[in-house]
């Protein structure tokens, strides 16, 4: 890839010069289809270039862009974790979960759990218990800063 302007070692550089260089860098450099976040309530952040969108589940309508008419996914409203893979588009977890406990003491009622020192009512049978329950509705995600989830269309 080759820049609008090489800069020399030494020398002061013109922020026009640099600002230029970074601009191509993000035309050229980024292919389409890129996901990248992007700090979109961070204080003096500008507006996003016509060559990015937000990933809002929208379809697209840019004859311009290789996505016309496509759905651009939905990565900030389902607030998603992203995930490599070979592959793209698949989806998967969940943000709520339960875990269940069953308990099989195997032990004969009466042999380590009889209160009656006499062994009376002490049948000799296993018995069973099953506990299941609710996580609650606590978070279980690690600590996060948010960010809006941007695609170049073009």
């Amino acid at each position: 890839m080759a820049l609008p302007h090489t800069f020399v070692s030494g020398t002061k550089a013109k922020s026009s010069e640099v600002n230029d260089n970074f601009d191509y860098v993000l035309e050229k450099g980024v292919p389409v289809g890129s996901v990248a976040s992007w700090l979109k309530s961070y204080t003096n952040t500008p507006s996003l270039p016509e060559e990015w969108v937000e990933c809002n589940g929208q379809t697209l309508s840019d004859v311009d862009s290789v996505y016309n008419g496509q759905t651009i996914p939905d990565l900030n409203g389902d607030n998603r974790f992203l995930r490599g893979s070979s592959t793209s588009g698949s989806t998967g977890g969940s943000e709520t979960h339960l875990h269940g406990v069953n308990i099989d003491s195997g032990t004969p009622f009466g042999s380590s759990l009889d209160m009656d020192p006499s062994g009376a009512g002490n049948d000799g049978t296993n018995h069973k218990h099953n506990v299941s329950g609710n996580t609650g509705s606590t978070s279980t995600l690690p600590s996060y800063y948010e960010v809006v989830w941007i695609m170049k269309v073009k």
